[in-house]
């Protein structure tokens, strides 16, 4: 009972050890990889210089397709498309600014958005808007800025505008910056008043918020503060009022004027990131300086709103040598700061500066940029793979990343979502001159992943637990078929060798010690020996090769003409090689020893009785066929020594158990033979199964 229970908790700690190794693999295999899905919906081929975007401009729940084309004459023209059927052609002078140079809102609240395009010609950047439907021009050629070129190039991009009533007279004001890398005479945050037409330009600085400008009513007094990322690449001169040469804590007011002096925090090259956050219950800023070079140590950080430093915490380590990108948000009504390296790591800050969470993410090259991709009001970021052909989409504090595979260079940032029927379809993504329309979902099965998880572990328990229980019993049962079977052989050889044959040979082996013939005594009773030897070798085996069983059958035939003094012969017609199979053991002897013993013992001192054997193979059988020209079975049952037939019942359940226990079916059949319609003798045929 104890070996019992020990077997039953090894068998239950082997299939929960096998359940998980299975379920790991069928998890690793089939992995539900996240919280969302990116998956492609279609891929279509435009024209070269055409940019394409998706909006609903007339918030009809459908949005239009707004294509930024070049006329037949090189002028900047942009397109509004419904259904196929152009709407509205807007044409243009100059070319298109660089980076993010359109912007759809709807500023003076009539339900329809306008179109506001950044252009550029000469040295000079301009802005224009219209409202499509009145095609009336909002604006008009206003002139922003200049710019300067770098070697021939365009040196100046513009990020990504937004719209905001800044002067409470329900009108909204368009609030854009722009990035340069060498001119830094057109590093600007501006800020245009529609409505009045007043323009308002951040002063004359090497340092401005240059990407990610973010809105933020820092000190409460219901107004908005600018805040975003500064780049210091050190091209302007040490003179050039906040000079590039440093990194510089910047915050804007609503009119692009310094909410406080610019604070100096570093040297170039450096990137710093400035973002929204509060600590102790007040509004202040969290900061990410990333210094490019040994001069000096990047850190995190963070400041009153009035740009105070509250504590600081310095980055010594090296996994933050390439830097990475920053971000806060809200957790639980607490704000968290996260920096998202480009190795791939994670570590969520609090506001004590402490990191109280860190993980593996995926590793990117650089930021593409920040886009609201499933319309749920909250921003996702999007970055570029390492090797610049994955387009990487994570949530706003850096997890739940998923990645798609472009299969091409990621060289432009124009994304915009496609909506029918009120439904969000698509995320529309263009790199270069192809179009993407993409589905960013959330995996249905990600919620309930840990259910599944458990129910493929359980399934795999339960698997392996009844094969593991029907394995047991097929390996009991082949334990009690083979016992049988050779307990069974036991049984025949005991009927079939019997102690009369034991005791004629050795009386003949004696006879001819007697007479003196001891080579020939010497011969038959090592062919005697052989017999039991092999008899004795095999008895643990249920089945030996054909040859070996055909060997010990002619051991025997030999053995049996000498002492029935050469009463018969016998034959073995050798018409191929022997396949090498395995019988089960006695299998053709069975038969040729009732040939001799029913067969031809009858006739000895009437005339010499033949045994032949012979091997056909056809197709997909193997026949092996034993004759005799004996009395026939019929004359035989009126001898003395006709037996009661064990030997074939016995046989018979040996072939039944061993077709079960080797699967390989063997059958046979016993013919009458006659001449001139009297029986001379008798045919078996053995019929052996490839398959």
């Amino acid at each position: 009972m104890m070996r019992n229970k020990l077997n039953r908790q090894y068998d239950l700690a082997i299939s929960l050890f096998l359940s998980v190794v299975i379920a790991g693999l069928f998890i690793w295999w089939n992995p539900i990889n996240g919280k969302y899905k990116l998956t492609l919906l279609d891929k279509v081929k435009i024209g070269s210089n055409d940019i394409v975007i998706y909006d609903d401009l007339d918030f009809d729940g459908n949005s239009e397709k707004i294509r930024f084309v070049k006329d037949f004459i090189g002028r900047p023209a942009l397109l509004v498309e419904e259904n196929g059927k152009i709407l509205f052609q807007w044409n243009l002078t100059g070319k298109f600014a660089p980076g993010i140079f359109y912007h759809f809102a709807d500023y003076n609240g009539n339900g329809r958005k306008e179109i506001f395009v950044f252009t550029y010609e000469n040295d000079s950047i301009f802005l224009d808007a219209i409202d499509v439907k009145t095609e009336e021009n909002i604006v008009q050629h206003k002139y922003i800025t200049n710019y300067r070129e770098y070697k021939g190039l365009i040196d100046f991009s513009v990020y990504k505008p937004m719209t905001l009533d800044l002067n409470a007279d329900g009108k909204k004001e368009i609030v854009f910056s722009f990035a340069c890398a060498f001119s830094h005479i057109t590093r600007k945050l501006c800020k245009y008043d529609i409505e009045n037409n007043i323009l308002h330009l951040s002063e004359k600085a090497g340092c401005c918020l240059y990407s990610e400008v973010v809105p933020f009513d820092l000190d409460e007094d219901g107004k908005y503060e600018f805040i975003g990322t500064i780049h210091s690449p050190g091209n302007s001169s040490f003179e050039y009022p906040y000079t590039d040469q440093n990194s510089w804590l910047m915050v804007f007011d609503d009119q692009m004027n310094y909410k406080f002096p610019p604070k100096k925090v570093g040297k170039y090259s450096a990137l710093l990131w400035i973002k929204p956050f509060k600590e102790s219950g007040r509004n202040c800023l969290a900061s990410f300086y990333h210094h490019v070079g040994k001069v000096d140590t990047s850190n995190i950080a963070l400041y009153d709103s009035f740009g105070k430093l509250i504590r600081i915490k310095m980055l010594t380590d090296n996994k933050y040598v390439r830097g990475g990108d920053f971000t806060t948000f809200t957790k639980e009504n607490q704000y968290k700061m996260a920096l998202y390296r480009k190795d791939g790591g994670v570590e969520v800050f609090n506001d004590k500066l402490v990191v109280e969470k860190s993980f593996e993410s995926v590793p990117y090259l650089s930021k593409l940029r920040t886009w609201d991709v499933n319309a749920d009001g909250v921003e996702e970021f999007l970055f570029i793979g390492v090797n610049r052909d994955k387009l990487i989409i994570t949530s706003h504090d850096y997890s739940d990343p998923v990645i798609f595979s472009m299969n091409e260079d990621i060289s432009t940032s124009y994304f915009s979502n496609e909506w029918v029927d009120n439904q969000l379809t698509a995320l529309v993504y263009q790199n270069g001159d192809n179009l993407y329309r993409l589905s960013y979902k959330k995996d249905p099965l990600y919620t309930f992943r840990f259910l599944i998880w458990m129910l493929v572990f359980i399934l795999s328990f339960v698997f392996v637990y009844f094969l593991g229980r029907i394995y047991q019993y097929y390996l009991k049962r082949q334990y009690e078929d083979e016992k049988r079977i050779t307990s069974l052989q036991v049984r025949a050889i005991e009927q079939q060798m019997s102690p009369h044959f034991t005791l004629s040979i050795l009386n003949s082996i004696g006879n001819l010690y007697e007479n003196h013939d001891t080579q020939k005594a010497q011969y038959y009773f090592g062919k005697y020996s052989k017999l039991l030897r092999i008899t004795l070798i095999s008895s643990g085996e249920i089945a030996v090769p054909l040859e070996d069983e055909i060997q010990f059958t002619q051991n025997y035939l030999e053995l049996e003409q000498f002492r029935l003094n050469d009463g018969f012969s016998f034959q073995f017609i050798d018409n191929q090689d022997i396949p090498d199979i395995k019988v089960p053991k006695f299998l053709v002897y069975t038969f040729v020893e009732n040939a001799v013993k029913h067969g031809l013992f009858p006739i000895q001192g009437i005339r010499e009785g033949v045994i032949s054997l012979y091997l056909t193979e056809k197709k997909d059988v193997l026949q092996i066929t034993i004759e005799d020209d004996g009395v026939g079975r019929i004359k035989a049952k009126d001898t003395k020594i006709y037996s009661t037939g064990k030997g074939l019942s016995i046989l018979d359940e040996i072939l039944v158990l061993y077709q079960r226990f080797e699967s390989k079916k063997i059958s046979y059949k016993i013919e009458d033979k006659y001449t001139d319609r009297e029986e001379t003798g008798t045919r078996v045929i053995i019929t052996i199964s490839n398959n």
